[in-house]
């Protein structure tokens, strides 16, 4: 039987479950006098292990996003990761694993969990998930192993409810000017403008959008809104890219370090892509706060 722990503040409810990749379940916020979940929840915790990655929200490292192939080269090596989506690697490896709950109290709690064979370096990734009055703080690190050293990414995965307003449709900003052009899923290197159907810069409703895609040097806050609900993703300085992924079913709004398939982009001369390098002592950390309002709008 999975452990879930309920953390509560004010208007806002969260519910994480360490042993499914150490995942916040979901995220519910007070308006009137009923909870509403933002985010997509299977109905049984055993789709948590058949699907472990197409729920609620949860951390990715030591890389978010996809590994060409499943392989990169680092220092001159070349170095192998599970191949788990479509011949590639997929979110890294912590929303695969069992997380240990290592403190808690009301309304906050930290977890870890130590790389498996999936990862080819020794290291392990520390959480903390923190509710507020109005929202939820949540931070990462990622930690090298004594003699250890390697490329690293950290970001969040949400899965968000498109139906939190019903008969409303949801809307998308982000502030950037460039996306990564991809092949097969795969960024190439080349940046493109985010123009089009790619530009969400307006706000705009997304409709049919159906989108897959990696934004560079994001500016300012991401935010996403259900009518008269607005939810604000503010991040840590390091957090300069954000995929966005818009599947029928849901709305994912990805805060991250760094690129999809970063190290190989980095191997490739490609500076800008975000890639980390931790070592002992010299852990990479991200944070992000998701704040939300109801009936209060950011124009």
């Amino acid at each position: 039987r999975m452990e879930i722990v309920e953390l509560a503040r004010g208007r806002t409810l969260a519910v994480v479950i360490p042993e499914a990749g150490g995942r916040l379940h979901q995220l519910s916020i007070r308006d009137g006098n009923r909870w509403l979940p933002l985010l997509r929840s299977p109905a049984s915790l055993r789709a948590l292990k058949d699907d472990p990655i197409g729920w609620g929200s949860y951390a990715m490292a030591p890389w978010p996003g996809r590994i060409d192939g499943g392989r990169f080269l680092w220092r001159g090596r070349t170095h192998e990761a599970p191949v788990n989506s479509g011949g590639h690697s997929l979110h890294g490896r912590g929303g695969y694993l069992p997380w240990t709950l290592d403190a808690r109290t009301a309304a906050a709690c930290r977890l870890s969990v130590e790389f498996d064979a999936g990862w080819p370096f020794a290291g392990r990734a520390v959480q903390e998930i923190a509710v507020l009055d109005d929202g939820v703080s949540q931070r990462i690190e990622v930690h090298a192993a004594r003699g250890s050293r390697f490329p690293a990414g950290a970001g969040w995965h949400p899965w968000f409810r498109r139906d939190v307003r019903r008969g409303e449709d949801v809307r998308v900003l982000v502030d950037a000017e460039r996306v990564y052009e991809t092949a097969e899923m795969i960024p190439t290197g080349w940046m493109a403008p985010a123009t089009g159907e790619l530009d969400l810069r307006g706000y705009p409703a997304l409709a049919g959008r159906r989108l897959d895609v990696c934004y560079q040097d994001t500016r300012g806050a991401l935010r996403v809104r259900w009518a008269d609900i607005e939810l604000t993703m503010r991040s840590s300085p390091n957090v300069t890219h954000a995929v966005v992924y818009t599947p029928a079913r849901a709305v994912c709004v990805e805060p991250q370090t760094c690129a999809p398939d970063a190290f190989n982009l980095a191997a490739q001369g490609v500076e800008s892509a975000g890639m980390a390098v931790v070592a002992p002592q010299r852990p990479l950390i991200a944070s992000t706060t998701w704040r939300w309002t109801i009936g209060r709008l950011t124009r």
